[in-house]
C-alpha cells in the first residue's frame, strides 16, 4: 500500500521544530508481509528512517503521526 507523502512539525524536548517527511509504501516486503505491513518512510533533511507497520495504522492519521513524532524525538532528531 503506498500512501501520498505527508509533512509534520516535530517538537523537540530543547522547543526547536523541525519538519519530517513521511509516507509509507511496501513494494520491498515479501508477498505474505504485504498482507498485515507496510513499510513507513521518515525523512528528515538528507536521512530516511524506514519502520515495518502494520497497515491497519495507515487509517489512523493521528496515530501513524505518533509514531513519526515518537521516533524523531527518540532519534534526537538524528535519523542517520
Amino acid at each position: 500500500m503506498e500512501t501520498d507523502n505527508y509533512t509534520t512539525w516535530v517538537e523537540m524536548p530543547n522547543h526547536s521544530r523541525l519538519e519530517v517527511t513521511y509516507y509509507c509504501k511496501d513494494n520491498k516486503l515479501k508477498e505474505e508481509e504485504k498482507r498485515k505491513s507496510t513499510q513507513l518512510f521518515i525523512q528528515l533533511h538528507d536521512c530516511i528512517s524506514i519502520m515495518k507497520i502494520e497497515k491497519s495504522i495507515i487509517k489512523d492519521r493521528s496515530k501513524l503521526e505518533k509514531i513519526v513524532h515518537n521516533k524523531v524525538i527518540n532519534e534526537r532528531g538524528h535519523l542517520c
